[in-house]
């Protein structure tokens, strides 16, 4: 009799949040595409639906490191689920779904959503800290990349800049933050 283990349990649950939110971002940037000689792509926009793209499957990397927890209970279950309904959320959150002029021009619409896209993720951010901290057994000292990232977005948060240039050297940062993860911690990119 194969019988399911505790963590393949939780996980599917996790990979159900995170396969909505990859399928919502997919999907709507497909409809983008589709309509591509509509559309006005804004390099900074699409950089963060890549960049939430990432976040998503870094996450589902992440959550294997958890294979080993035998016991889960329901606070627990909630809070290792906390972080992809956010990342889903900013998902949403990052794409048109409706049929109005923002739709087509990516600057506009990113201009438009940015305050609650930088809101959500400086949640997210903190959200992974404390997963770090309390369920990967990481200390602060280790978390100096993402506080870092967290202070940058509470600082949107509260000043709401519009300016272009520094919404363009964000997009980079996260565009070179992306690229040095990948690099640099090449053994959290492993399933073993």
């Amino acid at each position: 009799m194969n019988q399911i283990n505790p963590f393949e349990y939780v996980s599917i649950l996790v990979s159900i949040i995170l396969g909505l939110g990859i399928t919502q971002l997919l999907s709507s940037f497909s409809d983008l595409l589709y309509n591509y000689k509509k559309v006005k792509f804004y390099w900074p926009h699409t950089i963060w639906v890549m960049f939430i793209l990432f976040l998503h499957v870094q996450d589902w990397f992440i959550t294997y490191q958890l294979k080993d927890l035998t016991v889960w209970y329901l606070p627990q279950l909630l809070f290792v689920l906390l972080y992809p309904i956010m990342l889903f959320t900013t998902a949403k959150m990052l794409l048109p779904t409706n049929d109005s002029e923002e739709r087509y021009s990516m600057k506009m619409f990113y201009q438009s959503q940015f305050p609650i896209i930088f809101i959500l993720m400086a949640i997210s951010i903190f959200l992974s800290i404390m997963f770090n901290i309390i369920l990967l057994n990481r200390n602060l000292v280790e978390q100096s990349m993402l506080i870092l990232f967290l202070l940058i977005m509470v600082v949107m948060v509260i000043k709401k800049p519009k300016t272009e240039l520094l919404h363009q050297g964000i997009a980079i940062l996260l565009f070179v933050a992306t690229i040095l993860s990948i690099l640099l911690e090449e053994n959290a990119w492993v399933i073993k």
